[in-house]
């Protein structure tokens, strides 16, 4: 008798063991998921990142206006932050001084479908800079890139489907003679924002320059025009 009810008495604290580990396990599995679940961007602003919410947005909402990709569908993959010495470091400059002009802040990653674009932002989120090294295909408006395109199909009698822009590089032209691509032009300084693009023409390269608005178009006049069939 005695020894059937030492047995029952250890199935019972078996039994009670097993569910509460089981209940422990479960709880844990729970919590994985959850943090699992959790968007990206919310889990770094959770970290020592301490990059404010708002100022995240604005990144996002900025990248998303370049690239034509929803917000939603973008992701901030890293945050550092950072003491740039000066602003020509803040605004990527590989060229700068010494000078110690000190700009508190973040620099910050973006995840663009398969791009990683680096952009600096100040403590306030007032200044917001992008990497101008990122690849500009994404930032090239397509409106601009469509008219390029079509000025070279029409020049090369090569369809626009068969030509492709493999760079796009954000540009400050000192004056209309350098956009112009002249070759001995004066040192005035009456700057042109806009791109040089580059077009792949069957073997060939072609260069452009583009104004920011796309309203002048200029090709490389060094470019040999692949003649019409």
């Amino acid at each position: 008798m005695k020894l059937m009810k030492g047995c029952v008495l250890t199935l019972a604290l078996t039994t009670f063991l097993s569910w509460g580990f089981g209940l422990t396990e479960n709880n844990s599995a729970g919590a994985v998921s959850r943090l699992d679940t959790t968007p990206l961007a919310e889990t770094l602003q959770a970290t020592s990142s301490n990059l404010p919410r708002a100022i995240a947005n604005k990144i996002l909402r900025d990248a998303s206006k370049r690239s034509g990709v929803p917000v939603g569908e973008l992701r901030v993959i890293q945050v550092i932050s950072k003491t740039f010495s000066n602003p020509c470091i803040f605004k990527f400059g590989e060229i700068c001084t010494r000078e110690y002009n000190p700009i508190e802040g973040w620099e910050v990653v973006v995840r663009v479908r398969q791009d990683s674009w680096t952009y600096h932002v100040n403590k306030s989120g007032t200044q917001i800079v992008l990497d101008p090294k990122i690849s500009a295909l994404h930032i090239l408006p397509k409106t601009i890139a469509y008219a390029i395109l079509t000025d070279a199909s029409n020049r090369s009698g090569v369809a626009i489907a068969d030509l492709k822009i493999t760079q796009a590089t954000p540009k400050t032209f000192g004056n209309s003679c350098v956009f112009g691509f002249g070759e001995v032009c004066i040192q005035l300084f009456d700057p042109i924002e806009g791109w040089e693009v580059i077009v792949k023409v069957k073997g060939q390269f072609w260069t452009y320059h583009v104004n920011k608005s796309g309203s002048q178009i200029v090709l490389d006049p060094k470019v040999t025009t692949i003649k019409k069939n």
